[in-house]
C-alpha cells in the first residue's frame, strides 16, 4: 500500500473560502480515486492561507485487473449448416477486435450464444495519479477564480508550487507551466525555504520547524490559549466569537496573539459600536469584564513573530484609532439633529429603482405595522406605528453610513437620545432581527410587529416585480426575510393569518408609489407558497418529514403557528398503531372520490343505508367528528387525531363488507357521501391521504 501526497502552493487564500475549499478537495479526490479503481484507507485534506494539501493512506499499488463479459448472437445464429461463422458471428469478433477462435460459448436465459471475455489489465497507481491530479486540480470549484501570466489555468490565487508524491518520489505533474517537485515554502517571512519533503509525516515536521501551523484546530487553539493569557492579568476576556476565531485562523500560518490598548475616552461611544470597529472591521477581539462592559484594549492575531512585539502593537492601535475617531465624531455629530427631524431626508433615498424610496416604504411599514399590531396587540398600535415612523431615519446619518452593519440599533440609540420611549426604542433597535438563521429574535412586541412588516414589505415587493430567488442566487436576501418571518411567528406563537397580511401589503405599494407589476393575488399567492416552502426546510432540521407538511398545507391554511401545531400532531400520529391502516384508508378514499366526484354534496340519507357496516360507519364517524371538531377548536390536533383514530375498524369493516359501486345510483351516491363524511372528518387537521406509507 501506499501513500499519495498533494501540496498546491498559491497566494494568500481568501479565509471565507477555505473550508470549502479543502471540503471541494477531499470529495474531488475521493471521487477521482473511486472512479479509477483505486482503493485506499483514508484521505487526509488541509488549508493554510498559501497552501491546500492532501495525503491519501494505503492506496492501492495498481489499479485491480477488469473483466467484461461482451454477449454475442446466440450460437445458431452464429454458424451455418457447414459448421462456418455466419456473418453475424464475424461482425461481433471484428467488433471485439479479436479472431473467432477468441470467442466462447455461455449460457443465457435466452439460449447459448458467443461472447468475448474482455481482461483488462490494472496499471500501477504511479501511472494514473498524474491524469487523476490534473482532473481534480483544473477546473476546481472556488466561488471566484483567477488567470494570471500569459497561462490559462484558473485558481483562487496564483499557484506558485506543486508537489505530488507517490511514497516520497515525485509524479510527472504539470500544470500551466508548473512542473511537480519535491520542495515546499515554509512560512513566507520567517521561514520561506524551500524545503524538501518525502511524505505526510516529514511535511508536518517542515513546516511545524518553519513556522507554519498546518492544522486549523490547532491554530485556532493557540489564538484561544494566547488570548486567554494575554486578558487574565485584565480582570477581563476577549470576546471570542466561532466566526471571528475561525476568519483569524484563516489569516494567519504562524498565529502569535498580541494585546493593544486604546483611550479609555472612546468608551462613551455605544459598546455596539466599538465592537463593530474592532470585529468586522479589524478582525480583534475586543475584551470585556465579567458585566459585559468593554476594557479598552483588544486581542490582535499577527502572523509573526518580532523582537519588538511593540512595534507591530503600536501600528495596530493606530488603525484601529482611525476607524474610533471617526465613529466618536459621528456619534456626536449625528446626536445634533434629532431623529424625528431626519425622517423627510428618506425620500430622496431609493430604495430599490422599481419599488421606489426609503420615504416611500416608511409610509408602507407604518400603515402595515399598524395593521398587523390591530390583530394581534390593538393596545400596541400606535407605539408600533410611531416605532415605523422612524426606523429608517437612521440610515441618513453619519455614523450608520460608516459603519452599516449598525443600522437599526443606532435608531434605537438616536431615538433614546431624542427623548422617545423606551419601547419605540426598542422596536427600532429589534426590527432587522434575525438577520440569519442563528441570529436572536425580536424579544419585545413592538420590534416583532415592525420586523414582521419590514420583511413582509421585502418579499411583497420584489416577488411584486419578478425579483425572485434562483437556485443559490438571491441578491435581496428573501430565502431570510422568509426565515425570519416564520421564526418570529413560531417563537413568539403568533396566531396570526398571513393572507389578508400579504394583501394588505401589496396595497401598500399601490397607495405609496407605483403599483407592482404583477397582480395582487398572484403576488400574495407565490409569497405564502415561498414561506411554506420554507417552513419545509425549517422544520427538516427538526425532524419533521416533507409530507407532513404537505398534508397540511393542503387545507390551504395560512395561520403558520396553527399550522405547525397540525404538523407536529400529525408527526405524533405516526407513531399510533392505526396509522398505516388509516393512511391507506383515507388514500383508498381519496381515490374512489376522485375517480367518482360528487355533483351533489348533501348529507347521508340514514333510509338508503343498508349494510350493517355502513350503518356503524355512519354512526362513528358522526360521533368521532364531532368529538375531533371540539378539540380542533381549542387548537388540540393530537386529541383530534386520536379520536379519528377510533375510526379504524369501521373503516376496514366497511371496505370488507359494502360494494361502495352499487348497481343502485341512490345507494352508490348515498356511500359515496358517507366516503366523503369519512375524508373531511379527516381534513378537520389535515389531508391525511398526502401522508407517506413506508413502502412509498
Amino acid at each position: 500500500m501506499s501513500e499519495l501526497f498533494l501540496e498546491i502552493g498559491c497566494e494568500e487564500i481568501p479565509a471565507r473560502m477555505q473550508a470549502a475549499g479543502a471540503a471541494s478537495l477531499q470529495e474531488r479526490l475521493s471521487e477521482a480515486l473511486q472512479k479509477v479503481r483505486l482503493t485506499f484507507d483514508s484521505l487526509e485534506v488541509q488549508v493554510t492561507p498559501r497552501r491546500l494539501m492532501a495525503a491519501v493512506a494505503n492506496l492501492a499499488e495498481r489499479q485491480p485487473d477488469m473483466e467484461e463479459l461482451r454477449k454475442g448472437p446466440r450460437v445458431e445464429q452464429s454458424f451455418d449448416a457447414q459448421g462456418q461463422p455466419t456473418k453475424a458471428a464475424e461482425g461481433f469478433a471484428k467488433s471485439c477486435g479479436v479472431e473467432m477462435s477468441r470467442l466462447e460459448r455461455v449460457a443465457t436465459p435466452k439460449g447459448e450464444c458467443l461472447a468475448f471475455r474482455d481482461v483488462q489489465q490494472g496499471l500501477p497507481s504511479g501511472q494514473v495519479l498524474p491524469g487523476v491530479v490534473e482532473a481534480v486540480v483544473n477546473g476546481f470549484p472556488w466561488p471566484k477564480s483567477m488567470r494570471w501570466g500569459s497561462g490559462e489555468m484558473r485558481f483562487v490565487r496564483p499557484v506558485f508550487s506543486l508537489v505530488v508524491l507517490l511514497d516520497g518520489k515525485s509524479l510527472p505533474v504539470t500544470l500551466d507551466g508548473i512542473v511537480s517537485g519535491k520542495t515546499v515554502q515554509g512560512h513566507h517571512i520567517l521561514s520561506p525555504g524551500p524545503f524538501k519533503v518525502k511524505g505526510l509525516a516529514d511535511y508536518r515536521k517542515v513546516l511545524q520547524a518553519n513556522k507554519v501551523m498546518l492544522d486549523r484546530e490547532e491554530r485556532k487553539a493557540a489564538i484561544v490559549k494566547g488570548a486567554r493569557r494575554l486578558t487574565a492579568d485584565l480582570g477581563g476576556e476577549a470576546v471570542l466569537d466561532e466566526g471571528l476565531l475561525e476568519e483569524n485562523a484563516g489569516l494567519v500560518e504562524w498565529p502569535v496573539p498580541m494585546l493593544g490598548r486604546f483611550d479609555a475616552s472612546y468608551l462613551t461611544v455605544p459598546p455596539e459600536v466599538l465592537m463593530t470597529a474592532m470585529k468586522n472591521h479589524q478582525k480583534y477581539f475586543p475584551v470585556r469584564k465579567a458585566d459585559g462592559s468593554l476594557l479598552p484594549c483588544f486581542v490582535v492575531v499577527s502572523n509573526v513573530e518580532v523582537d519588538n512585539p511593540a512595534v507591530l502593537v503600536r501600528g495596530y492601535e493606530r488603525v484601529l484609532k482611525a476607524r474610533l475617531e471617526d465613529a466618536a465624531f459621528y456619534w456626536q455629530e449625528d446626536r445634533k439633529i434629532p431623529l424625528p427631524q431626519r425622517v423627510p431626508a428618506l425620500e430622496k433615498v431609493v430604495y430599490q429603482a422599481r419599488l421606489g424610496t426609503l420615504g416611500q416604504k416608511r409610509r408602507r411599514l407604518e400603515d402595515l405595522a399598524a395593521f398587523l399590531a390591530q390583530r394581534v396587540a390593538p393596545a400596541q398600535v400606535e407605539m408600533v406605528r410611531q416605532a415605523a415612523h422612524l426606523a429608517k431615519a437612521d440610515l441618513v446619518t453619519g455614523l450608520v453610513g460608516e459603519f452599516p452593519e449598525l443600522q437599526g440599533l443606532m435608531g434605537g440609540y438616536y431615538a433614546q437620545a431624542a427623548g422617545l420611549s423606551d419601547t419605540v426604542a426598542r422596536a427600532i433597535r429589534e426590527h432587522y432581527q434575525p438577520q440569519g438563521a442563528g441570529d436572536d429574535l425580536p424579544a419585545s412586541e413592538g420590534g416583532q410587529l415592525l420586523a414582521l412588516a419590514d420583511k413582509i414589505d421585502t418579499l411583497i415587493g420584489c416577488f411584486g416585480i419578478g425579483l425572485t430567488p434562483t437556485g443559490t442566487k438571491d441578491p435581496f436576501g428573501l430565502r431570510r426575510a422568509a426565515l425570519g418571518v416564520l421564526r418570529i411567528i413560531l417563537g413568539a406563537s403568533l396566531r396570526l393569518p398571513l393572507k389578508p397580511v400579504l394583501e394588505a401589503a401589496w396595497e401598500g405599494y399601490a397607495r405609496f408609489g407605483e403599483p407592482l407589476e404583477q397582480a395582487g393575488p398572484a403576488t400574495t399567492t407565490a409569497v405564502l407558497e415561498f414561506l411554506f416552502g420554507r417552513l419545509k426546510f425549517h422544520l427538516k432540521s427538526d425532524g419533521l418529514d416533507y409530507d407532513l407538511i404537505d398534508a397540511v398545507q393542503a387545507l390551504g391554511l395560512d395561520d403558520l403557528g396553527d399550522a405547525v401545531s397540525r404538523i407536529r400532531a400529525l408527526a405524533d400520529f405516526k407513531q399510533l398503531d392505526s396509522y398505516m391502516a388509516l393512511v391507506a384508508a383515507n388514500k383508498r378514499i381519496a381515490n374512489i372520490l376522485d375517480k367518482a366526484p360528487l355533483n351533489d354534496l348533501g348529507a347521508v340519507q340514514t333510509a338508503l343505508l343498508k349494510e350493517p357496516a355502513e350503518k356503524a360507519l355512519h354512526g362513528d364517524v358522526d360521533y368521532y367528528s364531532r368529538q375531533a371538531q371540539v378539540q380542533v377548536g381549542k387548537g388540540a390536533y393530537q386529541p383530534a387525531l386520536e379520536a379519528l383514530a377510533q375510526l379504524r375498524e369501521p373503516i376496514d369493516a366497511f371496505f370488507q363488507d359494502v360494494l361502495v359501486m352499487a348497481e343502485d345510483a341512490a345507494v352508490r351516491t348515498n356511500r359515496l357521501r358517507l366516503l366523503l363524511q369519512v375524508r373531511e372528518a379527516f381534513r378537520k387537521v389535515a389531508e391525511v391521504s398526502l401522508l407517506q406509507l413506508p413502502e412509498e
